[in-house]
Order: structure tokens, then sequence, then C-alpha cells
């Protein structure tokens, strides 16, 4: 077996990937030990994805939706107390709907304490979010789009084998793997849902936390589509050209390939 991002050996390999983090609350899209090699696996963790979790605006999201690391925490949310002027953190426990307020890990709390208790009221600000560089999603949305293929192609005889050798996908693979800051693969961005939307299916009701699939258009062009709390990004698999998207969406009136003319 060969790492579908390096091309290196990789049936010694022991970590699973998953195409989504844990912490957007993926536990079921997973691709097995050895499809990612573990450098590249840990690569994609640390330069990949952990800058993308770390933004204000997923860290934001994940507040709201209750999302917890893979050591159960929920990240917490930075302001300021403008009275005394202190830092201040809003948090919650995994498993418990309650708020927390408290003064920032670096901030003599008693102090804080004593400043709550001489005034009556007081004004708490947080800071706007606002979505992370292009080059953080850009790369993230590639590193998804490689590994959607890979997952539909698991049962499929020689299929990880095929997207290896792809040539057509080594330009994206190098882009994962290494990056190139002055040059960011262009992708589509626009919000289809409010990043709360809930699915009733019968007497269940279902938060949307993300969603993917591959759309292939007319001109045989594979771009992977998701959607993350509500927002949707789509990047060509095969080059850095994203016309062939828009041409789509105009030819079918908007509506996202997600729920609609998908692969017609």
């Amino acid at each position: 077996m060969r790492c579908i991002i390096c091309k290196q050996a990789s049936s010694s390999s022991r970590s699973v990937e998953h195409i989504i983090p844990e912490s957007l609350g993926n536990t079921d899209h997973v691709l097995p030990t050895g499809v990612v090699c573990d450098r590249c696996n840990n690569y994609i963790a640390r330069k990949i994805e952990k800058p993308l979790l770390d933004s204000l605006y997923f860290r934001e999201r994940r507040f709201k939706a209750n999302l917890p690391n893979k050591k159960k925490r929920i990240p917490a949310l930075d302001g300021i107390h403008m009275q005394p002027l202190t830092h201040i953190q809003l948090f919650k426990n995994f498993g418990d709907p309650a708020i927390g307020i408290g003064a920032s890990p670096n901030v003599d709390e008693s102090r804080w304490v004593h400043s709550l208790v001489k005034q009556k009221s007081g004004t708490l600000i947080f800071p706007m979010s606002k979505m992370p560089d292009d080059y953080i999603v850009s790369r993230f949305i590639a590193k998804v789009g490689l590994e959607v293929l890979a997952f539909r192609l698991l049962n499929v005889p020689g299929g990880l084998d095929e997207i290896t050798e792809k040539p057509e996908i080594d330009e994206l693979r190098q882009y994962i793997r290494r990056g190139s800051p002055g040059n960011v693969w262009p992708y589509s961005f626009r919000p289809i849902y409010a990043p709360d939307f809930v699915i009733q299916s019968g007497l269940k009701a279902y938060k949307v936390l993300h969603e993917f699939d591959i759309l292939i258009t007319t001109k045989n062009e594979f771009y992977i589509v998701i959607a993350i709390f509500g927002n949707e990004y789509a990047l060509n698999l095969g080059g850095r050209e994203i016309g062939g998207y828009k041409r789509w969406l105009r030819t079918n009136h908007g509506k996202s390939p997600l729920y609609t003319g998908k692969n017609a």
C-alpha cells in the first residue's frame, strides 16, 4: 500500500485519517490505516487542520455547536470585561449545556471577582469572527477532496492505486504536501443555510454540521463540494480553475449540487 498524498509505502502506518476532523463532529467518515501515511497524517493535523480549527471563526462555531476536541474540551471564547479592562473567557464543559464565565488563565481572578462585587452592571465585549485566511481554507478543502476520492474508491479493486498514480491530481497532491502561500488554489465560497440548520426527519431532528460530495461536470471536471456550518466550499481537484463550477451553478439556478442536479 502507498500513501495517496506522498506516494510512499504506507503499509506499516498505524494512524487512521478523519476526512473531516473529529473536532468538527466527524466520527463516521474515516480512512483506514495506510491510505494516508503516518507522516502525512501528522503533517496535515499540524499544518492544515490546526490553523483552521484554531481560527476565531471555527472556535466560535465549535463553541456554539458544543463540539469538543479529542480531549473532550470545547474551545473557549476570549473577550474583555470593559469596566476593569480584564481579559475573560466564556467556556463550556463537554456534556453540560451551561455557559460559564471566568478570568482568562493569565489574569488575576481575585481582582476580577472584586471588580464584579463593586459594580452593579458592566459590559462584555467579544471580537467578531471572520473566515480564516484563503490559503488555510484552500489547503483544507484540497485535503478533504483528495481523501473523499479515496473514500469513494475504498471498495473498488485498484481504486486507491489509480488515485495514487493519477497524474491529473499530482499538482493538488503537492499543494497539500508542500503548499504555496503566494499562489492560493482558488475555491468557491457561499453560505447556503444557517450555521445551526436542523433537518427534521419524522420525530427526530438532526443538526447539520458538515456534508460533502464529488460533482462531475459535463466537461469531466471533478469538484469537491463541502458544506460546513452552513457554508458551501467547492474546489476543482484537477486544476486551478473554478469557472466550471460557476457555470454549473448558473445552469442549475444557483442550487447546491449537494441537494439538486448532482452528477446528472
